[in-house]
């Protein structure tokens, strides 16, 4: 969520929010645009940064065992808004020379299909929705935390100011509607009111079941926007937990819709080799 919110949110920078929490107010009663924090300036801010995403990145995908161990995976990333809606395509090479690749394609009503193609197989497969609940590549990470769909779910509900360590952050809830594919029934973000970035995530799983957690790490400064350099995954109640880490990138990739070909021998995501 993104990433949940996780990769996107990784990816395309931080939430732009529309003014800062503490002079906001006042230039929104001025301007006469929404007010700092409300509904409508959080969502419109978040849903206007994922189309604005041109992003290509490259890194690893950990998953941390119970006792320590870890296992490393080769993560490539591209994000791209077109004018029918998100792409995201993800590579990831594992050990033992395994690998997979997922094509997210979203459109700007909160809908989203997953395609995927494993190494050895001639022709991606849509993910049916009973799978997108599979971890990748033995992580906590699911194929759609690697997009931002949630922010354009039909529910939206902001919640009352909390703090996520010093931070003070604006908190939205997201909620899917009928026909928004997701194996969650609830994605709440935690927004830093200073940079806007998310800094951490509650996931809630239909159906019940232990909340995933997405904690955001190594906040800096690119382009303007505020981007964390590493995501950690974490289920209430499970040992073990899941890194995604971002160690080279660009937040202006100029990709097209060729750079986004599951087939493809090559991607421009960290230069992996094809399934």
């Amino acid at each position: 969520m993104q990433l949940k919110a996780c990769a996107a949110v990784l990816l395309a920078g931080a939430v732009s929010l529309v003014c800062g929490a503490q002079s906001g107010a006042k230039a929104d009663a001025k301007s006469g645009a929404e007010p700092a924090g409300s509904l409508k300036a959080i969502v419109a801010a978040a849903r206007a940064r994922v189309e604005k995403s041109d992003v290509r990145a490259s890194g690893r995908l950990v998953a941390i065992a119970a006792n320590g161990t870890r296992t490393n995976n080769t993560l490539g990333l591209a994000s791209h808004s077109f004018p029918d809606g998100l792409r995201t395509l993800v590579t990831i090479s594992s050990p033992g020379n395994g690998s997979v690749r997922y094509l997210l394609t979203q459109d700007g009503a909160g809908h989203t299909a997953i395609e995927a193609l494993h190494k050895g197989e001639k022709a991606p497969v849509r993910l049916p929705a009973e799978r997108w609940g599979d971890g990748v590549a033995g992580t906590l990470f699911y194929p759609e935390d690697f997009a931002d769909g949630q922010f354009f779910w039909a529910r939206q509900t902001v919640l009352p100011p909390q703090k996520y360590g010093a931070r003070e952050c604006f908190v939205l809830r997201s909620e899917p509607g009928p026909g928004q594919t997701t194996v969650y029934a609830s994605v709440t973000t935690w927004i830093d009111q200073k940079t806007g970035a998310p800094v951490y995530v509650e996931a809630a799983p239909k159906g019940g079941g232990p909340t995933k957690q997405f904690v955001f790490y190594d906040l800096e400064q690119m382009g303007g926007v505020w981007e964390p350099r590493q995501v950690e995954a974490k289920v209430n109640g499970k040992p073990g937990s899941s890194l995604m880490i971002l160690e080279r990138g660009s937040a202006h990739a100029h990709l097209q819709r060729k750079d986004f070909s599951i087939t493809a021998v090559s991607q421009p995501t960290g230069g992996n080799s094809g399934p």
